[in-house]
């Protein structure tokens, strides 16, 4: 069997290793191994899954190997298991950049959006995405159909235009990467093709899209509002997922446990679905996943499911989730501080601001009014040149449309 068939079939048969160091092998002059070698890549879910060979891949990249520069760079971005990954990833796009990579671009352009810096940049990120165009990045391709399903960065909302985009590159390429066929049921949802969703969903995971298993889950068994509705059916589609490490599905006891179900358990029923509560948000914080610590610390600070109430453990857990880039754990490290007070000693709010601000780049909008009143109190004001520029026009207007007066005044405290 060629490199490029066997390789094909790893993807589908989520082999993720093998796949990666099959097409490392020819990557250096073969424009096929290239095209599948970044396809690895390019979900985040197969990233952490190459992270025991992590020396190897780092080591390669220092010799000046380009695609392992950008593998490297990758495995700092979604994991961000050292203290520098975001210097450290930032370098290594670059290099990849330089060489040709568009992927690279794209996070690139992914880093100035959230703000990975310091502060976000629009700018830039729409600069770095045309780069990455330009040198036909799949990445960006799939992001500019992800602004057209959902109107995002400046793009008309048209959910069936991203659909039928999506639909072309499947039938433009041999191998079909996983993440059109994911676009395709993000649109379907949006027209709300349920069905349609479902299959494209499926089509995904049959093509080694793994973070499709949680959306085929959750699109077919639950309600509008995300509760399971089907939970057999849920649990089934969640134990594939979890089968090739896909890591939203170890999400799948926290989404199936509610106060009724757990009162309803007998005391050692109790204890060992806590147990697994812990143990399979710990696997996929451990993948990379910035949701599962955030359920961690939820649990630990309101005691819930068998869990002590502990505030040290929900900060500790708010911070690894916020550390993964999860904007709700940057909000629920400032309540703790501004509202709780049961934030640890030394966490004035300064902290607060600083982590309402990330979480604000983030995209968590309900931060808007801590960060302005924040700045408004003496705070943020190395900031103050991107607050007076993004943030408080936004502001601004959010006045406008709670007052419904285009003349209401915008001078009013936060």
């Amino acid at each position: 069997m060629c490199m490029t068939a066997l390789t094909r079939q790893l993807i589908r048969e989520f082999r993720v290793q093998e796949a990666f160091w099959t097409t490392a092998e020819t990557v250096a002059y073969d424009s096929e191994a290239q095209m599948l070698f970044l396809l690895v890549l390019r979900q985040n879910n197969n990233v952490p899954l190459l992270f025991d060979d992590v020396k190897k891949i780092e080591m390669m990249a220092w010799q000046g190997n380009p695609y392992m520069m950008y593998a490297y760079a990758r495995l700092h971005d979604v994991l961000q298991y050292d203290n520098d990954s975001d210097s450290i990833k930032h370098d290594f796009y670059k290099l990849a950049a330089s060489h040709g990579i568009g992927d690279a671009y794209a996070q690139l352009a992914y880093m100035q959006k959230d703000g990975d810096l310091g502060e976000c940049d629009y700018d830039a990120y729409n600069d770095l995405m045309q780069k990455a165009l330009d040198h036909h990045s799949e990445k960006a391709m799939q992001q500019h159909i992800r602004d057209i399903i959902y109107g995002t960065n400046g793009s008309p909302r048209d959910a069936l235009k991203g659909y039928e985009l999506a639909e072309n590159h499947v039938h433009q390429q041999d191998f079909h990467d996983p993440e059109y066929y994911m676009l395709m049921g993000d649109a379907d949802r949006e027209l709300g093709r349920i069905g349609n969703a479902v299959t494209n969903y499926e089509l995904a995971t049959e093509h080694g899209g793994s973070a499709a298993f949680f959306w085929w889950a959750v699109t077919d068994c639950c309600d509008r509002d995300g509760i399971v509705v089907d939970r057999d059916g849920f649990a089934e589609i969640m134990q594939k997922g979890r089968a090739v490490d896909a890591r939203d599905c170890y999400l799948m006891y926290t989404m199936l446990t509610d106060d009724a179900t757990y009162d309803a358990l007998d005391p050692d029923a109790q204890r060992e679905l806590s147990a697994c509560l812990s143990d399979d948000l710990q696997a996929g914080w451990c993948l990379g996943d910035c949701v599962c610590p955030y359920y961690l610390g939820f649990y630990y600070e309101k005691g819930l499911y068998g869990f002590a109430q502990d505030y040290q453990q929900a900060w500790l857990w708010y911070g690894r989730a916020a550390r993964l880039r999860s904007p709700h754990g940057y909000a629920a490290l400032t309540r703790m501080i501004l509202d709780e007070s049961t934030a640890p000693a030394g966490c004035d709010e300064s902290f607060a601001y600083e982590y309402a601000y990330k979480g604000l780049m983030l995209g968590c909008d309900d931060l808007l009014q801590t960060v302005i009143r924040g700045y408004r109190q003496g705070f943020l004001d190395h900031h103050k040149a991107k607050i007076e520029e993004i943030w408080l026009p936004q502001y601004d207007e959010w006045l406008r449309h709670v007052a419904g007066d285009d003349d209401y005044p915008c001078n009013s405290e936060a």
